[in-house]
């Protein structure tokens, strides 16, 4: 870690006083540490033989995951209040980075894609994809040209599409509904493109897919073209079983 090592002596921190200067180093050098636990989180996982021990992997890999984000956040924070980076183009940094992607369709539905699953409820809080999202989305709408506002869904719904890797399936994956922890996603969605999210005026529908990868699709809409999708569904499948 020849970064650590290159600013060790506090001399090489700017723009702090000498008291500041040892808590910063004591956080980027916990920080190199959480690194390196993570490091040999990473080496563990290579010798596990996901076949015979689906189990340990699953959760050692969790773990990992669970532990990146958390050195994420950290370091995410340290760049905040330790340089003139802006908040809102940091988080617009770390939207583009993990892939958060928003699109307008041609029905006036308008589609996230998170390329993760969203965590269950009793695993740690959405914040890694919620903040990133909430910058995401405050540049979509904000993107908008000046006679185009975006025109905020009133009565609509939201419809949340887990989908799964394929090449996963049968290890215990595949998780309820209810288990998930949608809403703080919610939340930041309702922020900027709904009226309002209580149950009279937003409803919300999960489907489970799977693919080349995990992933969820946010499909936020009309009722109208909810149930138009709903029955092109339907009349696809029918189509679909005549053909075999």
């Amino acid at each position: 870690m020849i970064w650590l090592t290159t600013i060790n002596d506090p001399k090489y921190i700017v723009g702090v006083d000498d008291m500041d200067r040892q808590v910063l180093l004591r956080k980027i050098m916990n920080a190199g540490d959480e690194i390196r636990r993570l490091e040999q989180d990473i080496i563990a996982l290579q010798s596990i033989d996901i076949v015979s021990y689906p189990d340990n992997y699953s959760s050692l890999s969790h773990q990992a995951a669970i532990n990146s984000e958390h050195i994420t956040r950290k370091l995410r924070e340290l760049v905040y209040r330790t340089t003139n980076k802006d908040w809102s183009e940091l988080l617009e940094d770390s939207a583009n980075e993990l892939g958060i992607t928003i699109d307008c369709n041609c029905d006036g539905s308008v589609d996230i894609i998170i390329p993760c699953l969203i965590p269950g409820r009793k695993k740690k809080p959405t914040e890694f994809i919620t903040a990133p999202l909430y910058a995401a989305l405050d540049g979509f709408t904000r993107g908008r040209p000046p006679k185009q506002p975006f025109e905020r869904f009133g009565h609509c719904v939201i419809w949340i599409t887990h989908v799964y890797d394929k090449t996963l399936l049968g290890r215990g994956r595949e998780r309820d509904y209810d288990n998930i922890e949608t809403k703080g996603i919610i939340d930041v969605i309702n922020t900027f493109l709904l009226t309002d999210d209580n149950g009279f005026l937003c409803k919300i529908y999960n489907a489970s897919e799977v693919s080349d990868g995990d992933f969820t699709r946010i499909s936020v809409m009309k009722e109208d073209v909810f149930f138009k999708r709903i029955l092109d569904m339907k009349n696809a499948k029918i189509l679909d079983i005549k053909n075999e």
